[in-house]
């Protein structure tokens, strides 16, 4: 049993705002973790363009998004660092490593099983609709914008990766910064994340929309917009999930 707090329907803007301010207390920790998870994106998507298959970049960068919670484990510490007046330092970090590494680890390994999911039907759809369409950049936008099956891929795979998106979000939404700062194991904490998103449909939607929408514009400015959005929106998901204030009853918590 999971008793969470009901919050209002504008907190998703309040949860940006005191992640803005989290961050800005913390700019130098934040930006710099931002920027090693940016960079190791910039290394993967060069490659993939020296490979000439610069096509398969967005669907590397949207696999990134599914696995970016399970990522943020250290901005969480920060955020948690900061909210009991102590200094966000990197120490925080790489000293204070969460006690239910075994319960973070597992629910690590779902988001990277959607995202393995994921590629797998990319490269299925990819197969079937459109076999033996070069995958440099220049022709595949070609194909995507001018041939009826190139629109078909792209509304299936953005269907496709909405869903496994929408999937990840609900088990991950505020049960990386539980498993952070409770005594708790990793089904409890998804357990608490997706009652979130089912009590109050319309508030994690608009988190949702927000995550979504500040995450491609981030990508369009990639290295720079990435290192900034990154660590935002992981400070402001810890302001959610202490909003949300789950507490789960006593035969839920971990020993």
């Amino acid at each position: 049993m999971i008793t969470l707090q009901k919050v209002r329907r504008d907190a998703p803007w309040n949860w940006l705002k005191a992640g803005w301010a989290d961050m800005m207390r913390a700019r130098r920790v934040s930006l710099a973790y931002g920027l090693i998870f940016v960079g190791i994106g910039a290394l993967i998507t060069g490659g993939l363009w020296a490979l000439n298959l610069g096509a398969v970049a967005p669907v590397a960068l949207s696999g990134f998004a599914l696995i970016a919670p399970a990522l943020a484990i250290g901005i969480y510490q920060v955020s948690r660092a900061i909210e009991r007046g102590e200094a966000p330092r990197f120490r925080v970090i790489i000293s204070r490593f969460p006690d239910r590494i075994t319960q973070i680890a597992f629910l690590s390994l779902l988001l990277l099983l959607l995202l393995m999911a994921w590629l797998e039907i990319a490269q299925f759809m990819f197969v079937i609709i459109a076999p033996g369409t070069p995958l440099s950049p220049g022709p595949f936008l070609e194909f995507s914008l001018s041939e009826p099956a190139g629109m078909t891929l792209l509304v299936l795979g953005t269907i496709v990766g909405s869903l496994l998106a929408g999937i990840a979000f609900a088990i991950s939404a505020i049960a990386f910064p539980m498993l952070v700062d409770q005594d708790v194991d990793a089904v409890t904490a998804l357990v608490a994340s997706v009652t979130a998103v089912r009590r109050q449909p319309f508030v994690m939607f608009t988190w949702a929309w927000l995550i979504g929408f500040m995450t491609v514009a981030g990508t369009a400015f990639f290295l720079v917009g990435l290192a900034l959005v990154f660590p935002w929106l992981a400070h402001a998901s810890w302001h959610a999930y202490k909003d949300f204030a789950p507490s789960p009853s006593s035969s839920a918590s971990a020993g």
